[in-house]
């Protein structure tokens, strides 16, 4: 039991992603056949098909970075002296947690301004499109502080 809930909150952000997809896949199915069967779709389907996609697309973007997938060009760090390449290899990961922590707070001060603004169709706080902005970049930082602790580390070994 204890294993599944390690699971859960190790993948934890690849879940959520995938119930998002699966709103938006279910969403969208939905207005289809509406409009065929019917000729006239609901018309929440947009947002809410939307909302998914949003939040699919942040947790998207957080999954990818815990498993080191996002796009990156390190030939000219590689040809630096090892003690140099560490160097840079830490000012970027001091520079990527500033980033993350700044997206995060501004963020939520975004996603509780937003409060008060209800989506044009549902009448839902705009907090919903929002949140998925501090929420992704929150696991993003989480996941740094874990790769600079391993950078750490690896300082350590090397000693």
């Amino acid at each position: 039991m204890n294993r599944r809930i390690g699971n859960v909150f190790a993948n934890f952000d690849i879940i959520l992603g995938c119930l998002a997809l699966a709103v938006v896949i279910l969403s969208v199915t939905y207005g289809v056949a509406m409009r065929y069967l019917f000729g006239d779709p609901p018309v929440w389907i947009n947002e809410v098909s939307s909302i998914g996609f949003t939040w699919m697309v942040f947790l998207g973007a957080s999954a990818a970075y815990k498993r080191k997938m996002h796009i990156g060009i390190d030939i000219l760090v590689n040809r630096l002296p090892r003690g140099v390449r560490w160097i840079f290899l830490l000012a970027a990961q001091l520079v990527l947690s500033v980033f993350f922590g700044y997206m995060v707070v501004y963020g939520v001060i975004f996603s509780i301004e937003s409060f008060a603004q209800p989506t044009s169709i549902m009448r839902l706080p705009n907090t919903v499109f929002y949140s998925a902005v501090p929420v992704s970049f929150a696991l993003m930082l989480f996941y740094q502080v874990g790769n600079m602790w391993a950078h750490f580390q690896a300082l350590e070994e090397e000693r």
